[in-house]
């Protein structure tokens, strides 16, 4: 099960992540939005699987005996 914190960190980066795709498909006006989704949800979903990914691994740490 994971912890409040990584549970937190995880809800929290997928809401800035859809904001910004959301942000950079609305701004793209040459005709490259499924390009500009495509990167913003890359990026956005790495950041926030590192994120909670070192959350994880953090807390598990501490609580090993």
């Amino acid at each position: 099960m994971l912890t409040t914190h990584v549970r937190k960190n995880l809800a929290i980066g997928l809401v800035i992540t859809v904001v910004i795709t959301a942000l950079s498909v609305v701004i793209a006006d040459d005709g490259s939005k499924v390009e500009e989704l495509r990167k913003s949800l890359i990026v956005g979903l790495s950041v926030t699987g590192a994120v909670t990914g070192g959350t994880w691994l953090v807390q598990r740490r501490r609580s090993a005996p």
